[in-house]
């Protein structure tokens, strides 16, 4: 394959911002930019601007539990071979992280709490883990009272983080000055006038907040219902999380009809939660993008510049389904692209 036009090489933006290009000339491109692909402040100079979207790269999720299930009589024998195989695995792992002394009540938990929330990294992935192995871990007040705590904290975060945004709102002034709100209803309601809140995601935080107050303040019947309350509070945190925080729930920031991937509406950009948490973990990237897996995780391959013009959603995502994929740039046509330059560096010094 031939070395692509000057301004169309194949480059690469490492997450520390290590962009390999020269500066360009007479407009501006991702390779002149600091952090390249990452450099969020920068995107909007950039002249083929119009035929790039954000595509978030950094998710959290776990599906151990899907794979505990016995495998169903229909299934093709190859696929429930298969399957058996992954669920011994996965067996196997539960058995060295919890210990073989309860396993059949480890298995058993892991199982009916379910697949984790598939869910962008933010500050709630760790704490929500931690919660998840107090209940397989058979801590169970402890797992109820940390899905509770951790519902009110993406609460917080959610008014604080977002707040400067809607200066204008009836609410700020009651806000702009807390550190922490510990009021449910009042914290949904701010969210949901803001438009923060997704459909359905508010009714969850309730029935999260109506389990809070009737296992963290004193209630006797609290002893007989520990590891069901802490089983609906844990669900219910997840279903928060993937509702609000997910990647492919058909949150309404994302362009329909790219199957494999998402990518950001031109529109939603510079809506404060898709600015605030998606758009930090997004490239910056055209139809032809690659992905590279290095040491340090998951970054993205991209050409130089898409050339002048704009495509609106729609039309990004039909390019995006219907892309050559022998132009979508790989480690090999970065690094072929990196020798061609410096050959041709070479013999313009010479």
């Amino acid at each position: 394959m031939q070395v692509a036009p000057k301004r169309r090489e194949a480059a690469e933006t490492e997450s520390n911002g290590h962009a390999e290009s020269t500066v360009s000339e007479g407009f501006i491109t991702v390779a002149d930019l600091a952090r390249g692909l990452y450099d969020h402040e920068g995107h909007e100079s950039l002249r083929d601007r119009g035929r790039r979207r954000y595509h978030p790269f950094a998710y959290d999720f776990d599906s151990t539990p899907l794979s505990l299930d016995d495998p169903s009589e229909h299934w093709e024998e190859k696929v429930k071979a298969l399957h058996i195989e992954n669920r011994n695995k996965a067996i196997k792992r539960l058995k060295a992280e919890y210990g073989e002394r309860r396993h059949a009540q480890v298995i058993q938990d892991t199982k009916d709490l379910g697949a984790k929330a598939f869910s962008i990294v933010s500050y709630h992935n760790l704490m929500h883990e931690q919660a998840r192995r107090a209940f397989v871990s058979a801590l169970y007040f402890p797992a109820l009272v940390a899905a509770c705590a951790l519902g009110e904290r993406i609460l917080n975060h959610l008014i604080l983080d977002l707040r400067d945004y809607h200066k204008a709102s009836p609410h700020y002034r009651r806000v702009y000055r807390s550190e922490s709100f510990d009021d449910w209803r009042f914290a949904v309601r701010v969210l949901e006038d803001w438009g923060v809140l997704l459909p359905d995601v508010g009714i969850a935080f309730m029935e999260l907040a109506t389990l809070r107050n009737r296992s963290v303040h004193f209630n006797p019947a609290t002893y007989s219902t520990m590891r069901e309350d802490a089983l609906s509070a844990l669900i219910t945190l997840g279903r928060i999380i993937q509702l609000q925080f997910g990647g492919f729930g058909r949150q309404p920031w994302f362009i329909e009809n790219t199957p494999g991937a998402q990518f950001i509406k031109r529109t939603y950009e510079d809506v404060p939660f898709v600015r605030s948490y998606i758009v930090p973990l997004s490239g910056f990237v055209g139809v032809e993008y690659g992905m590279d897996l290095t040491e340090q995780g998951w970054r993205h391959l991209d050409y130089h510049d898409y050339g002048p013009g704009d495509v609106d959603d729609s039309e990004y995502a039909c390019l995006y389904r219907e892309r050559d994929h022998n132009k979508v740039v790989t480690r090999e046509m970065v690094e072929r692209a990196a020798r061609a330059q410096t050959t041709a560096a070479a013999e313009e010094g010479a």
